[in-house]
């Protein structure tokens, strides 16, 4: 069927890249393809404003230009020239959107025209040990050309959720989300990541295993009192168990607020080993028999005084 157009009829054209046409316009999305239209129209990349015309969310915007200025068809300085105008706004969570409405041809169509594509998905089918269903595809192709991250950075994310029994690509995309945010987008950031966060689980792990709370997860409570005793106090195990058991001498059972009273307590006052423990727990008695008596209380004086607690004195 052949159509004339009536060009005499309109007032106005707009210029789209030939690129556009000829390698484009059958992968990207209708999305992409109205913000590339919108951006042309304006002249300028203003996210709010094209957010609003479309009637489709600010993030979505984002991912488009995103893409054009991956392909080479917007450049970063007209995108920040646009930011630099536009009044500081607070940062929104990400949406995964655009990229996770990608047909099926879509996305054979990136298979087959992008070789790392081909790649990540090659390869994340050898780890996970099954064919990709079309919505984990997705997933990987949004943290690829949303987010950003090369194929080899996100195939060690995969790796390592997998590793820790959470392969589920909901959990994978959070895990990458969060590693884009941090700038965390090269294989040696990534390698480096993983082994922190694998000492932190294995830290974890042990002292869960010293309170014998091995028969569930971890509360988010719980992570946040071994978190403070492991890292921000910089404890090991073996202070950690002796505070543990003089929660269980004073009270008969477990109470991590009560190990996190001793805990803090003792980083108060500069203990740092074993060693440190036993002389702060002798110096009631060497005070005491300092006086000839021989007598030594049972309770901490210093501790008592420094509540402010009235302390009979044995002379």
């Amino acid at each position: 069927m052949e159509l004339q157009l009536n060009m005499g009829g309109l007032s106005s054209f707009l210029a789209v890249p030939t690129d556009v046409v000829d390698k484009y316009l059958s992968v990207a999305s209708g999305i992409y393809i109205k913000v590339l239209l919108a951006v042309l129209r304006a002249n300028r990349v203003d996210t709010a404003q094209i957010a609003h015309k479309l009637s489709i969310p600010e993030s979505d915007v984002q991912e488009a230009v995103r893409f054009w200025i991956q392909n080479g068809i917007f450049t970063e300085s007209a995108a920040a020239k646009s930011k630099e105008a536009a009044p500081k706004q607070e940062r929104k969570p990400r949406v995964v959107s655009t990229a996770q409405s990608l047909t099926p041809e879509e996305i054979a169509d990136r298979i087959e025209k992008n070789a790392d594509i081909r790649f990540l998905f090659s390869a994340a089918e050898s780890i996970v040990g099954n064919l990709l269903t079309s919505t984990q595809q997705r997933t990987l192709i949004y943290i690829h050309e949303a987010l950003g991250l090369p194929a080899d950075v996100i195939l060690m994310a995969v790796e390592y959720c997998v590793s820790i029994g959470k392969g589920n690509f909901s959990y994978i995309q959070k895990l990458c989300a969060g590693w884009a945010d941090r700038g965390i987008n090269t294989h040696a950031l990534a390698e480096e990541t993983i082994r922190e966060q694998t000492l932190r689980r294995t830290k974890e792990h042990q002292i869960q295993e010293l309170l014998g709370l091995n028969d569930r997860p971890l509360t988010p409570e719980q992570q946040r009192y071994i978190s403070n005793w492991t890292e921000k106090l910089g404890y090991d195990r073996e202070l950690i168990q002796m505070a543990y058991e003089r929660t269980l001498n004073a009270i008969n059972k477990l109470s991590l607020p009560y190990m996190n009273s001793i805990l803090n307590s003792w980083h108060e006052k500069g203990v740092r080993t074993p060693e440190d423990v036993a002389i702060k727990d002798a110096k009631p008695s060497a005070r005491s028999n300092a006086s000839g008596n021989g007598w030594a209380p049972s309770y901490d004086i210093e501790e008592l005084e420094r509540r402010g607690l009235n302390v009979p004195k044995f002379d």
